[in-house]
């Protein structure tokens, strides 16, 4: 029965798939204009495509709509389509934190494998994926498991990015400013992003690209024991060169380098929710704070140490294409980076009489990546083979040895602990947990499409990986005192057919295999247990059509993707009484649904870029949540059932060479559930959350000003809830995590210029 269910759903959307291209070509046939001038290219098969000819869904955002939507981090990304959600409480700070269709990284821990690989001028990002974004020129969602070209990372989807490339036309400049005070016009946060870019071609062979990214948050929460902001500085820098020394060879090369520092943490606050707006006024006074009020804002919070983390991400890249021939290629993908996360002092539970605190540790990691690919592109075949090898290692040690190990004193902890301000009482002394880890990864894999016909494509391919994790663990220590060693090897692929009826149409169904190894993972407290956790295994079918009317391109597509051992976490109460996080697998884990989209120009002058997404994603039969209720049935966590994104934008004429714009971003969603407790306080209902501008601009684009608003009707949605009380108990309220433009009004003004 549940196999005929099964065939039934995908049998609908095939059906639909099948008479959507007949009405797009009766549209030709009426005359509708079909211009590809305009047509996007993407890299989604590591070769230059049109977006209409390849056979797997992906949404595209380009340039123009990434920078009038404001796409200045990993988190925004989450607006670009329904299928993208992206949470920093999910391992957002470390390991991307993203997920597509419901699935993806459930664990904050830095050395377990993503699920939504993030790849930048096609260099993976791993386990070192930073949240600064700036100077973008592409970006290309994928859904559904891509491991087949993009490796152990990609189980269930990618996010391929690609930056401003350097070019021989001419010297070029470009920047902007965009500001907005705390206070002013209706913002609830002041924001100030400055960012620049400058291409300089050296004669017809050299070129590079300077990009640059300055950005201020303060304001989004106030300590109201200190009496301070919270404020986050972010500074991005990259430089690319382009170099051809020949006409069959082409040099890319990139060095990075990108800090964040944050003063006072956005971190889990005490909170009301829309299902829970009761007083909490036994909250506001606790020890001399004088909070003001709790509320769905997340505005106020009380701390005895402003929290103060450094990150500082740097790396360097080069890519090489060899043309051998005019239908063989030879890339090689170079790239070593790293990460250094620096936690000077962080309370976790805000409770100023007992504090959970991380203190004096830093994790410095570093990956090296070297992919070699062979491609070939002729008459009736495409195909591409090649090889991976990667390392992965990370450390975890005092930011200043010299404090040592074992004080609970203010100023001489290191590591984390549950103790008083003055350190005099511990319900957990203060240690640090010593790790070492080490991911290697082998891979070869192959990717080819064979045309069966002049309009049938039969594409597919295969990867091995050969995966070994080697983990050094100890406590109070700057040498392992035990280690976990672990290796797994997998086959996964991919399998399917594409069909283009005419050359304006594409309709592809295909079975794809994907892989996430297992994992290991340190907990937080020394003294608890090290957890192994299983690989994951997808098995996804994939139904879908594409076509072109007129300037426009509408796709549709339905999936079905069954993952077992999932990777997650939840929380639990530990040996001595602390709520800590649960590294565990879930069985089985299904998500199925169908995504419906449409891109391109309207008219002349009216751009869109909207999607839709319906996903059933449950928790599996004998789960509970953190607070012991039954979750069986459940839409899953982060996963909304229905979401809606649009983007779009109207220009009009004033003169020969000046225009008047209006743009806006919407995000619709049903319900979705915060945090993992069977309490409906834990759930934020359906909403939409409305991001817009308007300004006008030279019609050339040499210069814009603008207005703009994010949440412009100030939904209170965080990106997470978590139970009030460190110690796991109910104590009648919530906390939730705040982002700026999510939780809270943005408004201010935005200047730029492009010469």
């Amino acid at each position: 029965m549940q196999n005929l269910r099964k065939i039934a759903f995908l049998g609908s959307v095939a059906l639909t798939a099948f008479c959507v291209p007949a009405f797009a070509q009766q549209a030709r046939e009426a005359g509708a204009a079909n211009d590809r001038s305009d047509e996007i290219i993407v890299t989604a098969r590591k070769r230059e495509e049109s977006l209409i000819d390849v056979p797997l869904p992906v949404t595209v955002a380009t340039s123009a709509q990434l920078n009038r939507d404001q796409v200045r981090t990993i988190t925004d990304l989450q607006r670009v389509t329904p299928a993208l959600e992206i949470s920093q409480t999910n391992g957002g700070e470390v390991n991307g934190g993203a997920r597509l269709r419901g699935l993806g990284t459930g664990i904050g821990n830095a050395t377990v494998s993503p699920s939504v690989a993030f790849v930048i001028d096609q260099v993976p990002q791993g386990n070192l994926t930073f949240p600064v974004l700036f100077d973008l020129g592409q970006v290309e969602v994928l859904r559904g498991p891509q491991g087949t070209l993009f490796g152990q990372g990609a189980s269930a989807g990618v996010i391929n990015i690609s930056t401003v490339a350097p070019n021989m036309s001419g010297i070029h400049a470009s920047g902007g400013i965009d500001f907005a005070d705390k206070g002013t016009g209706g913002s609830e946060v002041g924001e100030m992003t400055l960012r620049g870019g400058f291409n300089l071609p050296f004669g017809e062979k050299v070129a590079i690209r300077l990009a640059s990214q300055f950005k201020r948050e303060r304001g989004l929460q106030r300590n109201t024991m200190l009496g301070r902001d919270n404020e986050i500085k972010e500074l991005g820098l990259r430089l690319r060169a382009l170099i051809k020394p020949s006409d069959t060879v082409t040099i890319n090369l990139s060095g990075e380098y990108a800090k964040q520092n944050s003063e006072g943490w956005n971190f889990y606050t005490v909170a009301t929710t829309p299902t829970n707006p009761g007083s909490l006024a036994a909250f506001l006074d606790p020890t001399g704070c004088n909070m003001p009020r709790i509320s769905t804002r997340v505005e106020f919070y009380c701390e005895a140490d402003q929290a103060k983390l450094v990150n500082t991400a740097g790396g360097v890249s080069g890519v090489i294409d060899f043309e051998l021939s005019d239908a063989l290629t030879l890339t090689s993908v170079s790239a070593y980076r790293k990460l250094r996360r620096e936690t000077r002092t962080v309370d976790f539970s805000r409770r100023p009489d007992i504090a959970a605190r991380d203190e004096n540790n830093q994790d410095k990691s570093n990956q090296f990546s070297q992919e070699l690919r062979l491609s070939y592109q002729g008459e009736g075949l495409d195909v591409v083979f090649g090889g991976l090898y990667s390392r992965f290692n990370l450390e975890t040690t005092p930011i200043d040895r010299s404090v040592g190990f074992g004080s609970n004193l203010p100023g001489e902890r290191t590591g984390f602990g549950v103790c008083n301000n003055a350190g005099t009482f511990c319900v957990v002394p203060t240690s640090l947990g010593y790790e070492d880890t080490t991911n290697r990864t082998l891979a070869a894999f192959t990717d080819a499409t064979v045309s069966l016909t002049d309009r049938l494509d039969l594409f597919g391919g295969l990867r091995f990986s050969d995966y070994k994790n080697e983990t050094g663990v100890g406590v109070n220590t700057f040498v392992a005192t035990r280690s976990v060693d672990i290796s797994d090897t997998n086959l996964s692929g991919r399998i399917g057919l594409s069909f283009k009826p005419n050359a304006g149409t594409t309709l592809f169904g295909s079975y794809s295999r994907g892989y996430k190894p297992p994992a290991v993972v340190v907990p937080t407290i020394a003294t608890d247990p090290v957890v192994v956790l299983k690989p994951e295994l997808a098995d996804a079918f994939e139904l879908g059509a594409k076509f072109e009317v007129g300037r426009l391109q509408i796709s549709g597509n339905a999936f079905y993707s069954k993952v077992k051992n999932f990777q997650t976490q939840s929380f639990a109460i530990n040996a001595t009484g602390a709520l800590v996080s649960a590294p565990q697998n879930i069985d089985k884990v299904v998500s199925k649904g169908f995504e419906v989209g449409v891109f391109g120009q309207v008219f002349s002058n009216l751009s869109v870029n909207a999607g839709y997404q319906f996903n059933v994603v449950k928790f599996p039969a004998g789960f509970f949540g953190n607070d012991k209720i039954s979750l069986a049935g459940t839409q899953f966590l982060n996963a909304p059932k229905h979401k809606i994104t649009f983007s779009g934008e109207f220009t009009q004429p004033v003169t020969e060479s000046v225009e008047v714009f209006l743009n806006t971003n919407v995000v619709w969603k049903s319900s979705v559930l915060l945090g993992q407790y069977g309490d409906p306080r834990y759930r934020y209902p359906s909403h939409a959350l409305v991001n817009g501008g308007i300004g006008i601009r030279n019609a050339d684009g040499k210069w814009s000003a603008a207005l703009f608003a994010r949440n412009l009707t100030k939904q209170r949605e965080p990106l997470g809830y978590l139970a009030g009380d460190f110690f796991g108990g109910d104590d009648g309220s919530v906390r939730a995590w705040p982002a700026a433009g999510i939780t809270a009004r943005v408004v201010g003004l935005s200047l730029s210029f492009s010469y």
